[in-house]
């Protein structure tokens, strides 16, 4: 099997037994994330599960697609969910040659629902979650992206692949029956599944929960804030009792149009008594923080489509050690981005009818 020379230079040096043993990771951007899912896979002895809303036909997409194809062919159980509306730029030929090598290819394919998330489980004991996505044109996107072992939290992860495997069509015995070891009190870890069977409203019982429960501050990132009504109104009552609220938007977003949204919305925002960040990079990362002490990372978006459509998948935590890694990458993050002005950024009419139709469209809760 050829292994590509960029492959080989992205693998030396990055697998370590630090690493292997480590009980959490945060990556900061999508190039750092790969980096860190390449060795995972490369170290796999048993099982490589992957779930992914884009994959894209590209150099990085070829990484992983050759280290795939070469563990499957070792006898590794190799299983890869891929949206297809997200993914539907990867060939089948690229499918049937992972398939040729004994992997096994769903695609989950729905009209207006999606597989937005981004799962990497190996060995069932390691496991990666949050917002990076396979793309060569996000190497450089500021995300988070967690990596997360041990077999009980890790089960929980892989009990919901099961689900969304079951859904797509997958067959397999040994993911037949995939029972969760329950979580100890002590590892302060939490795994949030969201959009199957019945946990359909799972982000929208946590964000309000916990921005209700609110008492100093509110750390927000997103790369699209198009808050459905409940949750805008979530934020306004924890401004309204005092709560300081922070927000993190991309100063230009992909696609660009989502700008004008963001800006309408960190303007609104604004005004009520939020303070609002531009990232001067394209800032992917899905990350909500609770008077410093709780956080929560996944591949959720602040908007309808992640709440009331798509199936997600996030983290909750209170680990002090977690907390302050967060709080650093926060801090940083705040550091290297531009305060929000409407002065800068004055709205524009078109801005007011694109907000118009989106509340039309949203659910009434």
């Amino acid at each position: 099997m050829r292994e590509t020379p960029r492959l080989s230079r992205r693998l030396r040096g990055v697998i370590s037994w630090n690493q292997l043993i480590m009980r959490y990771r945060f990556y900061t951007t999508s190039e750092k994330a790969w980096g860190g899912m390449l060795a995972a896979i490369d170290s796999a002895r048993e099982s490589i599960y992957l779930e992914m809303y884009i994959f894209e036909h590209d150099s990085v997409g070829d990484d992983f697609l050759a280290l795939l194809e070469r563990k499957a062919r070792e006898g590794v159980r190799v299983i890869v969910i891929l949206d297809a509306f997200g993914s539907f730029g990867i060939t089948t030929a690229l499918l049937d040659r992972l398939r040729a090598a004994g992997a096994e290819v769903l695609l989950f394919s729905y009209w207006f629902r999606r597989t937005h998330r981004k799962i990497l489980i190996v060995d069932e004991s390691v496991a990666f979650i949050g917002g990076v996505n396979i793309a060569k044109y996000s190497a450089h996107w500021r995300d988070l992206q967690m990596r997360i072992a041990g077999k009980r939290i890790v089960r929980h992860v892989l009990r919901s692949f099961t689900h969304v495997y079951h859904e797509c069509g997958g067959k397999d015995p040994a993911l037949s029956d995939i029972k969760p070891f329950p979580l100890l009190q002590k590892t302060r870890l939490w795994f949030i599944e969201h959009g199957i069977g019945k946990k359909r409203h799972e982000l929208r019982t946590h964000y309000e929960a916990h921005i209700d429960g609110a008492l100093h501050t509110i750390i927000l990132v997103t790369p699209y804030l198009i808050p459905p009504r409940w949750l805008a109104a979530c934020l306004y009552r924890a401004i309204g009792r005092g709560v300081r609220i922070e927000v993190i938007v991309p100063k230009q977003s992909l696609p660009r149009f989502i700008d004008r949204i963001n800006y309408y919305y960190v303007s609104l925002f604004g005004k009520l008594g939020a303070t609002c960040f531009l990232s001067d990079e394209m800032n992917h990362a899905k990350i909500m923080l609770i008077d410093g002490r709780l956080g929560t990372v996944g591949s959720q978006n602040l908007d309808t489509l992640s709440f009331d459509w798509n199936v997600e998948a996030g983290v909750f935590f209170d680990n002090p050690k977690m907390i302050q890694s967060l709080r650093f990458i926060l801090e940083k993050w705040k550091r290297d981005a531009t305060p929000f002005t409407p002065a800068t950024h004055p709205p524009r009419w078109y801005d007011f009818f694109i907000a118009f139709l989106l509340r039309l469209f949203q659910p009434v809760p």
